[in-house]
């Protein structure tokens, strides 16, 4: 008899075996190996592709017992555990391989955790629950072998001079191998290592599984965003920079970073940067640089790199999205994100019939498995895959392996954790051959941070970073678009900042107040709506308080507002990166200084002749230590100082202050060099019991912080029929008679767009803990019939005065 790996139930209900075993590993073997990249360098013999195939036909070695098979059709077995397939492959994998240790025990620890998320290497050669079930654990490792059947076609893959030895590798023998190989003896390539080859397993393991078709990459036309209507190649007249009008210079920082591709070397690097102005073209300018360095490599060096486009917030992934669609092929983009339609964008060789079980895993899979030539996709994503532990991640992994890496808007992330992220990126360039563009209007100090604060030093000409535009200070001194005009010499109360308002906001201009906290920025919206009543002016609200869908269409309406009418937005900082609103003035609440200057981005932003120095008011309302702590407020007020900051000096007020507030007596960098000892150590995350949590873990890491303080609740108001049907269905799904597939399809992203996530101690929430208004445990529900009282259409979640903690972006 012939085992299989996976089964099916019919129609009348009966499993029945859906795919043999064979088949399967000889599909598992042949995706992940096509998808090895020879390019890969990992400090070591290189004997990875062998390794790799070893891996592949061993991982489901305990699928071959009849104990296995019994259970795949459904029927009874004396114990559970005698089910379990990884452990039994990877002892035999160990023992296949023991001559050399170190394949030996990756392969032991990856076959092991194939199904599951990465541990701590140590602990999983030696558990501490092993010796309390020392014999029950190696009773049911003696009865799969016992029941084991045709084994021969294991040696069809591996080789027929293979011998397979299944005996019981005693923990003790591998804890001691690892000792004297690997202990002490590890570095980031060994993570990357180990990383990079889990996820060629486990993403062929689920594509084969789910008979999802991989993707083949194709050649992309290097000249798209010359060929997109309005753009064309980038000329730019001959005459002194001050001169140029707004296209003039974003066709010059075009050209000027395009022309880099000319460099005899360009292919052997590795690590570029961008910094320019807000509104000068960045995303287009990196994807026409990044799509002629792909076609360049398609043609001398015989590959395709999937470009991967990482950005922070949803509003500008869909804002980028929007203008890659208008840029590429059809078909070839694909949008990995929170609330992606990944059911309107999948691809041709994909699944169609969605709304098969079947044809809904397969287009969830090649989603979660980034199939396809190009991806944009969110920070969480991305740096989660690269510094990470979890198996639904991880799939990904591999893809950063000769891929073009594109990382915008990196001023947003946490300074603390910047040294960490640039010794991230460096290894992924150095290990994995992935060329990293970073672009950003404020650059940070990201491998100067890791250099100082992480035992890392990039010692590789290929890898040291070419500045894609040599002469940024030219172009950043060429703008006069707007003035930073501080007023921090003493603290405003909300009522005095209103005050400040009244004093300088002229009538017919268009104003963006960005401030802390979403408390705050109600208090500000409210008192103002009084202010403007009779004016005609029209005032807008954003912030996360109100759901990810109104915030959408809210953003489409300030955008054609502005075009006709004077308005005033009201808005916490989820307005300050990437978002294409363009306002005659503003006003900051004092905060990071680069967040100040991603504030000055949204004014004046075309720079239009008639408001040159357009003024951003920077005032202290005193929320920015509670929100960003001491060190920034402290630094913030001194890179500031009283006088008016033009924008020709916001790249050296921003240099000043990243290196005042980067400081090692004023920033804390302990999470980052624990997270990267982690790493080196090989320390994925602690068990359940025995290590001591003080000890930090890959699985400690984070993009974002805080978010356990905070609720979901799902807003159903009164007239929103589709999102009362997503609603509905959601509980379909709850109660099983909705299938998954059906929900994910036609009803996630509706539900999902009307969620907000709010602190846990607001009364509302308190108010609203009750079984009658809980979707999930994890999840609250604001129903139609009491909207009012919970939900404002202007300011979203209803909130208390009192409301002094969580930031909510």
């Amino acid at each position: 008899m012939q085992p299989y790996s996976h089964s099916s139930t019919d129609t009348n209900g009966v499993q029945t075996g859906s795919k043999l075993l064979v088949h399967h590993l000889e599909q598992v073997s042949g995706i992940a190996l096509t998808n090895f990249s020879a390019r890969t360098r990992f400090g070591d013999d290189g004997i990875y592709p062998d390794f790799l195939k070893t891996v592949c036909w061993l991982h489901d070695f305990g699928k071959a017992t009849e104990w296995f098979q019994k259970y795949l059709l459904g029927e009874r077995i004396p114990n559970a555990m005698l089910k379990n397939h990884a452990s039994l492959g990877a002892h035999t994998a160990w023992n296949l391989l023991q001559k050399k240790p170190k394949p030996a025990l990756l392969a032991y620890f990856i076959i092991r955790l194939h199904h599951s998320n990465l541990m701590n290497f140590e602990k999983v050669l030696w558990p501490d629950s092993y010796i309390s079930n020392k014999r029950s654990i190696q009773a049911i490792h003696a009865q799969q072998v016992q029941k084991l059947m045709n084994t021969g076609i294991f040696t069809q893959g591996l080789g027929a001079e293979t011998q397979l030895d299944t005996s019981f590798a005693e923990p003790k023998k591998l804890h001691l191998a690892y000792k004297q190989h690997l202990k002490g003896k590890t570095d980031a390539r060994d993570y990357f290592l180990i990383n990079y080859l889990f996820s060629l397993l486990t993403e062929a393991d689920k594509l084969d599984a789910s008979d999802t078709p991989v993707y083949a990459q194709v050649s992309i036309a290097a000249d798209s965003v010359d060929l997109r209507p309005g753009f064309g190649k980038p000329h730019y007249p001959n005459k002194p920079l001050s001169e140029f009008s707004q296209n003039e210079l974003r066709n010059y920082v075009r050209a000027h970073v395009v022309a880099n591709l000319s460099r005899a070397d360009i292919l052997q690097k590795r690590i570029f940067t961008l910094a320019a102005p807000t509104g000068i073209g960045k995303t287009m300018t990196a994807l026409d640089f990044a799509l002629k360095l792909r076609s360049r490599i398609e043609t001398e060096e015989g590959y395709f790199c999937q470009i991967i486009y990482g950005l922070p917030f949803i509003n500008i992934i869909e804002q980028a999205l929007r203008e890659y669609e208008q840029t590429l092929p059809a078909g070839q983009i694909l949008a990995h994100y929170q609330y992606a339609d990944l059911f309107g964008q999948s691809k041709p060789d994909t699944a169609k019939d969605f709304d098969t079980e079947k044809g809904y895993h397969q287009t969830k899979m090649a989603w979660d498995t980034w199939q396809s030539d190009v991806v944009i996709t969110s920070f969480v994503q991305l740096f989660e895959t690269l510094i990470g532990n979890r198996n639904r991640l991880l799939k990904k992994f591999r893809h950063f392996a000769d891929a073009i890496l594109i990382i915008d808007e990196v001023q947003t992330l946490a300074i603390e954790k910047l040294p960490l992220i640039g010794a991230a990126l460096y290894y992924a360039a150095k290990c994995l051959n992935t060329r990293v563009i970073i672009m950003t209007a404020t650059q940070p100090k990201l491998f100067e941070l890791m250099a100082r604060e992480l035992p890392v030093h990039i010692e590789e000409e290929a890898c040291q970073p070419l500045n894609l535009l040599e002469n940024d200070n030219a172009v950043f001194a060429c703008f006069n678009r707007t003035c930073i005009i501080p007023h921090i010499s003493e603290k405003f109360t909300t009522e005095g900042f209103i005050r400040f308002f009244s004093e300088t906001w002229q009538p017919d201009k268009s104003c963006l107040i960005v401030v802390n906290k979403v408390s705050r920025s109600i208090e500000i919206f409210s008192q103002l709506s009084e202010l403007l009543e009779d004016t005609g002016c029209r005032l807008f609200y954003l912030s996360t308080n109100i759901t990810p869908y109104e915030r959408q269409q809210r953003v489409l309406q300030i955008k054609e507002s502005l075009k006709s009418e004077t308005c005033i937005l009201v808005s916490t900082q989820v307005v300050e990166a990437g978002v294409d609103l363009d306002f005659d003035m503003g006003m900051r609440d004092l905060g990071p200084v680069d967040s100040i200057v991603q504030v000055a981005g949204r004014i004046n932003r075309e720079n239009s002749r008639d408001r040159l120095g357009a003024p951003l008011y920077v005032g202290d309302l005193g929320d920015c230590h509670k929100i960003y702590g001491s060190a920034t407020y402290y630094q913030a007020q001194l890179a500031l100082g009283s006088k008016p900051i033009p924008e020709s000096g916001y790249k050296q007020l921003v240099e000043r202050y990243f290196e005042a507030v980067t400081d090692t007596k004023r920033a804390d960098f302990l999470f980052a060099r624990e997270i990267f000892g982690a790493m080196e150590q090989l320390r994925y995350a602690h068990p359940d019991s025995g290590d001591s949590p003080a000890e930090r873990t890959v699985a400690d890491f984070r993009i974002i912080e805080g978010a356990e303080n905070a609720v979901s609740v799902f807003i159903e108001l009164p007239d929103d029929y589709a999102g009362s049907e997503a609603r509905n269905a959601f509980q379909q799904l709850l109660n099983g008679s909705l299938s998954r597939a059906e929900f994910e399809t036609h009803h996630k992203k509706t539900f999902n767009q009307r969620i907000v996530a709010v602190p846990d101690y607001l009364p509302g929430i308190r108010e609203l803990n009750q079984p009658e208004n809980r979707l999930t445990d994890d999840i609250l529900w604001v129903q139609p019939d009491v909207a009012q009282f919970y939900y404002s259409p202007e300011t979203g979640f209803i909130r208390s005065a009192s409301d002094e903690g969580l930031m909510m972006l």
